[in-house]
C-alpha cells in the first residue's frame, strides 16, 4: 500500500474495514527504527487511533508527504494506540539497562492494550531489579524480603508480583476486601506500572537528588576518604 492522506484499513478498535485519515502533525521519521516513517491515523468510523510504520527511501517527512509515489513508500505495519501512560520517573536514572528495558516494555504493552503482557513484564522488571541488587532467596517473594528497602516499597513490589502472577496463571485470582474476585486486567496492569513508577522514583530519583545537592565540608571529606 502506498502512502496517502486517507487509507483503507481493518480497524483494530471497531473491527470494521473503513477509511483512516492521517494526523500529519504526528508524522515523524524514527532514526532508531530503521528510519521508518511513523504516522498516526484516526478511524472515520470509531475515531480510534492507530500508528502506522512506513518503509521508504531516505527522505524527510515533508518530502514523504509531498511526493507519495517518489520514494517507494509502502506500509509495513500498523497497530492500535490504546493508552498514553507515561512514567513520572526519569527512566535514565534506572542505571541497569535490563531493568529499564523491561519497565519500558511493560509500558509499551499497556499502551497497546496487552494487559497480561504488561503485568508479566512488570514482574520481570522486579526480577531483574532483584538480580541487580544481589538479592537472595529461592523465589521472588524471598528475594524482595531480603533487600534493605523500606517495608512500604516491599509491599509495592509484592503487589506487582501478584499482578504478574495473575497475568501468567489463569488459576491465580485477586480479590477485594470482601473476598469477591476481581477480573479487571486493565486496572491491574495500570497499578503494576503506577507501583513500579513509585518504587523507581524512591529508589533512584531521590538518590539522584541527594547526589546532586550541595555538600558540606564533612560530606566532601567523607567522599574523599572512600
Amino acid at each position: 500500500m502506498s502512502y496517502s492522506y486517507t487509507i483503507s484499513l481493518n480497524c483494530p478498535h471497531c473491527d470494521t474495514k473503513c477509511q483512516f485519515i492521517a494526523i500529519e502533525e504526528g508524522h515523524t521519521r524514527c532514526g532508531s527504527d530503521k528510519k521508518k516513517h511513523h504516522i498516526p491515523y484516526t478511524c472515520t468510523n470509531c475515531q480510534g487511533l492507530v500508528v502506522t510504520k512506513w518503509i521508504s527511501n531516505d527522505c524527510t517527512p515533508k518530502t514523504f508527504r509531498d511526493t507519495p509515489a517518489g520514494y517507494n513508500q509502502r506500509l509495513d505495519i500498523y497497530y492500535p494506540i490504546v493508552g498514553d501512560w507515561k512514567p513520572r520517573v526519569n527512566l535514565q536514572l534506572i542505571t541497569n539497562e535490563k531493568v529499564r528495558a523491561d519497565f519500558k516494555e511493560a509500558i509499551d504493552c499497556y499502551n497497546n492494550g496487552f494487559y497480561n503482557a504488561c503485568m508479566l513484564m512488570a514482574r520481570r522488571s522486579i526480577q531483574q531489579e532483584m538480580i541487580n541488587k544481589n538479592a537472595t532467596g529461592e523465589n521472588l517473594y524471598k528475594q524482595i524480603e531480603s533487600t534493605g528497602i523500606s517495608e512500604k516499597l516491599k509491599a509495592l513490589l509484592h503487589k506487582v508480583k501478584n499482578f504478574g502472577n495473575n497475568g501468567a496463571h489463569p488459576d491465580f485470582f485477586l480479590f477485594d476486601k470482601e473476598g469477591n474476585e476481581i477480573t479487571d486486567k486493565h486496572g491491574f496492569a495500570r497499578l503494576s506500572l503506577e507501583f513500579l513508577d513509585k518504587y523507581f522514583t524512591d529508589e533512584y530519583e531521590i538518590d539522584s537528588l541527594i547526589e546532586s545537592a550541595p555538600k558540606s565540608q564533612k560530606e566532601l571529606q567523607e567522599i574523599k576518604s572512600k
